[in-house]
């Protein structure tokens, strides 16, 4: 490192935190290094209201955390001999390629976000690694035949849940691949002129596929006074609150899923994943009056 960049490493003071705190570099606070910031971007995502971003981080740094034996590296020893060893010990989990490769990425963003704060030297420990996603050749989606036999599928006797999760799943196919976070934010006024006009959420992107006789069945199953929402399942006022309740709602669906999926003899988990790619592969070879 030269003396320069050094020199802002030593010195920089910047706010980590949305609640005002100031923090000074590794230097000036004795304990305070890569894990410590990395927290701290966790804590600005949760503030943010991104839940499922500072889950997910959460969850890369413990996995980190356990290859390291302690809760803190200095930024200093954060260098290519440390990535490198940590590459090779997931690897030796027998993860898979993508999984390593969201471990290591994820790790990166964390590093350049403190380069940039002026927390850590300008180098790069991950030279030379290949940390790129692979995308998968086959993406697993239901033939209309099987999307048939899950629809007639006879659930009396069934929980309450698995009639949902059915209907939550055809409900995306017939939406055109619709993502499950947009699915729970329609209401009525999503519907005019025989038209479902919703913003993605993820994208901002305007969406606006007509309204089929198929959707306003499983809608009308869920009709509730009082909401305009088509699926009234996230009630929750507070923002953190409703992640929770949507990412408690996703689990039992994508499990109530994977046994209707072995009922019908699917080789692989059934979930709403499987939903959207069903969509996409079916359009390649029938018509869309086939699938609704």
């Amino acid at each position: 490192m030269d003396n320069n960049n050094q020199k802002n490493v030593q010195t920089a003071t910047l706010t980590l935190s949305p609640h005002g705190e100031s923090w000074r570099g590794a230097e000036g606070l004795e304990g305070f290094g890569f894990i410590a910031y990395a927290n701290s971007r966790v804590e600005k995502l949760r503030d943010e209201g991104r839940y499922d971003a500072a889950i997910k981080l959460k969850k890369y740094l413990r996995k980190f955390i356990t290859y390291l034996g302690k809760n803190e590296v200095p930024f200093k020893d954060f260098d290519a001999l440390l990535m490198r060893n940590y590459h090779t010990w997931l690897k030796n989990q027998e993860l898979g390629r993508n999984t390593i490769s969201l471990y290591i990425r994820n790790l990166k963003r964390v590093y350049k976000l403190a380069v940039n704060d002026g927390l850590a030297a300008d180098s790069n420990p991950f030279e030379g690694m290949d940390v790129s996603y692979r995308v998968k050749k086959e993406r697993n989606g239901l033939t209309l035949d099987e999307v048939k036999r899950l629809r007639d599928l006879d659930l009396s006797g069934e929980s309450e849940m698995t009639v949902f999760a059915r209907d939550i799943f055809l409900f995306t196919v017939y939406a055109r691949g619709m993502r499950s976070d947009d699915i729970f934010r329609l209401t009525r006024k999503n519907i005019k002129n025989g038209q479902l006009t919703y913003r993605q959420h993820v994208t901002g992107k305007e969406i606006s596929i007509p309204w089929e006789p198929a959707l306003q069945e499983i809608a009308d199953r869920y009709r509730q006074k009082g909401t305009s929402l088509l699926f009234p399942v996230i009630t929750a006022k507070d923002p953190r609150e409703q992640w929770r309740q949507y990412d408690s709602l996703l689990h039992r669906i994508n499990y109530s899923l994977k046994k209707l999926g072995e009922k019908i003899g699917l080789g692989y988990p059934l979930n709403l994943t499987v939903a959207r790619h069903s969509w996409e592969s079916m359009t390649k070879s029938v018509s869309i009056s086939d699938i609704l």
